[in-house]
């Protein structure tokens, strides 16, 4: 009986000092290799590696990694790394990147599973649209019931039941949601937030709908439009969350999530443009960039 409780703990034991971090290389700036089963590849962004892998980190070269899909921090300093060296930076602490944010990138540069990379964004965000209610021709997508704007061109959309060919958009004051401060009537099932941004005032919320010509629907939704002072401050302070390095495309990658999540999405359309230019190598960033248009209506 003692052998094979001995032999129990030498197997728990020998299973848990075997347990290894993983590695996700994030972002790279400079010349930077891994070396792993003896053989030296460059550093590339979306690379897992163990801890028995090192890391080479030349001089003026900056690496950021994420550990366990939970930890993000940056090497610095130029030397040649094992990376099991990091497991005390693989604990999680009170940082302020996002923890949705580190699990999703983890999530979409690991996963090979089904669906198209940057599909499935809306699960790792705290953002929830709300069901919609009442029962009419127009349905409009629960991302939507909610969106923050400051500037640019971006679409408000819906989807028809009905077979029409016209559709009333109207947008009120949050204050006075009988009388419109703006109607129009469109031929398609979307309006450019520009063609009546004059109409607006920063700072202030509307609601809007559209329906069929001649019908009503009385579902709203809230279109908040923010000033250009109020949208830049918060930017400062998403560009200063994150303490670890992030080259341009990374930063921007990172930006765009956050201010999809934050109902920012003329702007968060920008910043996955920005982050697909930046990086035209990356599929994640190409292929969100896509999933973006399609989920919003954007040609």
């Amino acid at each position: 009986m003692k052998k094979i409780a001995l032999s129990l703990f030498v197997s728990i034991f020998t299973f848990v000092a075997g347990a290894q971090n993983n590695f996700l290389l994030y972002s790279i700036k400079g010349s930077a290799t891994v070396v792993d089963n003896k053989t030296e590849t460059p550093a590339k962004a979306g690379r897992v590696l163990t801890g028995n892998a090192s890391l080479k980190v030349g001089a003026g070269a900056t690496v950021t990694l994420i550990c366990n899909e939970s930890a993000m921090f940056t090497v610095r300093k130029p030397g040649t790394y094992t990376l099991s060296q990091f497991k005390d930076s693989c604990a999680v602490t009170n940082s302020s990147v996002s923890a949705n944010y580190i699990k999703y990138v983890w999530n979409q540069m690991t996963s090979h599973g089904e669906g198209s990379p940057g599909s499935n964004r809306k699960a790792f965000m705290n953002t929830i649209g709300a069901v919609s209610r009442g029962i009419n021709n127009i349905w409009i997508d629960p991302k939507l019931d909610t969106v923050n704007y400051v500037a640019g061109e971006f679409p408000l959309s819906w989807k028809s039941y009905a077979e029409a060919k016209d559709f009333e958009f109207s947008i009120f004051s949050s204050t006075d949601p009988a009388t419109p401060v703006y109607k129009t009537v469109v031929g398609k099932l979307k309006i450019s937030i520009a063609t009546f941004a004059d109409k607006l005032k920063a700072g202030n919320s509307y609601l809007w709908t559209s329906a069929v010509r001649g019908e009503q629907n009385e579902e709203l939704k809230v279109l908040n439009v923010v000033s250009k002072e109020t949208y830049g401050q918060l930017l400062a302070t998403l560009k200063g969350d994150n303490k670890a390095f992030e080259a341009e495309a990374e930063q921007s990658y990172r930006l765009a999530f956050l201010l999809e999540d934050a109902h920012y999405l003329a702007e968060a359309y920008q910043y996955y443009t920005k982050a697909a230019t930046a990086d035209p190598t990356n599929p994640l960033y190409r292929a969100t960039l896509m999933s973006f248009k399609k989920d919003y209506e954007i040609k």
